[in-house]
């Protein structure tokens, strides 16, 4: 069931972007932090191996399965913007939806790794704004190939240690707050490399202690939505790091209890799409939300600038999300879905070929 937990994650981001409802895509994008480090954890111990050469299996998996959609999604935006040829209502999207004006930032744009230095800063120029989560979590699968997949003893030790970067984090992001830098303070407890990877060494160490979440069921779903629900109505107005604090075990709660959910037949092909369309929803988003602002007549009222920003009514919030879901299957059936076929025939090929 760990397809529908992605798109709904994807849908959540979204619905912070552009539906103006704070702190769900945050708590959406330590789910998919920690959702990671349970999967890569498991493909690193049961599928490649930790040596050499399943490493590098690992990673090359990784790169066939990121790449391509990634650069389609630049292909895409960069066509809208050229045929758009309105670079100002661009920026009214997102600041940073623009093409790059330097090497380095169409470097970072292609490569994925640059678009921020572990966790924290933007590039200024991002064919795909919300591609820099993808950059922090590059940088995560190297940790587990190094170290944070190869033991449980190796998993508890950094999450302890992360544990207690947190607090010297929060400290230093206190000080930003009172000298009014809001946003490195944001950045560092929440984007930041060592922040950023709390959720996900939680993910790993969940996928060494799986058997312990065999008796997780519907209840500990129940509650993990509950949960995040409150984090994001009540918690988040009053104190923003206690939320995402909070945050974690309502993800583990959900995590766990979707790790041992039955799946029929049907259920598994719903399922699996929904995966596909997860990653393209994510990229796309922002993409799509200039798409329909440019063909959006100004006299219908539903688009109103506020703070250098575009806001949306009701209406554009959900036209917004209709047109991305059907862009997102779209991909998922004519991209993602045959890659993922030639990229486990691969997986198989080269596995046989490790194991002789």
């Amino acid at each position: 069931m760990f397809g529908l937990f992605r798109l709904i994650a994807a849908l959540l981001v979204l619905i912070t972007h552009i539906g103006g409802v704070p702190f769900v895509a945050g708590a959406a994008v330590w789910g998919f932090f920690m959702l990671s480090g349970l999967l890569m954890a498991g493909a690193l111990n049961s599928r490649y191996g930790l040596d050499a050469k399943g490493v590098s299996s690992f990673l090359g998996s990784r790169a066939i399965r990121l790449f391509p959609m990634y650069w389609l999604t630049l292909l895409l935006s960069a066509l809208l913007l050229w045929m758009g040829n309105n670079p100002e209502r661009a920026l009214l999207v997102n600041a940073a939806l623009k093409f790059p004006d330097t090497a380095g930032e169409w470097a970072a744009n292609l490569l994925i790794v640059g678009q921020t230095t572990f966790g924290i800063g933007r590039t200024d120029a991002a064919l795909s704004p919300s591609s820099w989560a993808v950059d922090v979590e590059i940088l995560m699968y190297f940790c587990s190939c190094l170290f944070l997949a190869r033991s449980p003893r190796i998993a508890v030790c950094v999450l302890v240690l992360l544990c207690m970067a947190f607090l010297v984090l929060w400290w230093f992001a206190r000080g930003m707050v009172q000298a009014g830098d809001l946003s490195l303070a944001s950045q560092l407890l929440y984007s930041f490399l060592p922040a950023a990877m709390l959720p996900y060494s939680i993910g790993t160490l969940m996928w060494f202690k799986r058997e312990h979440l065999k008796p997780m069921g519907p209840a500990w779903l129940v509650a993990g939505v509950v949960g995040v629900l409150a984090c994001t109505i009540f918690i988040h107005p009053r104190t923003v790091t206690l939320a995402y604090i909070l945050v974690l075990p309502c993800l583990i709660a959900i995590i766990g209890a979707l790790m041992y959910w039955p799946r029929g037949g049907r259920l598994i092909k719903i399922d699996t799409f929904a995966g596909h369309m997860s990653f393209p929803l994510y990229l796309l988003h922002w993409t799509c939300a200039y798409a329909f602002v440019l063909v959006t007549p100004p006299e219908w009222g539903w688009i109103a600038i506020s703070e250098n920003r575009y806001r949306y009514n009701q209406e554009a919030f959900l036209s917004v999300m209709a047109l991305t879901l059907i862009v997102a299957a779209l991909a998922a059936w004519l991209i993602e879905r045959p890659l993922e076929q030639k990229r486990h025939a691969w997986l198989k090929r080269t596995i046989r070929i490790r194991e002789d």
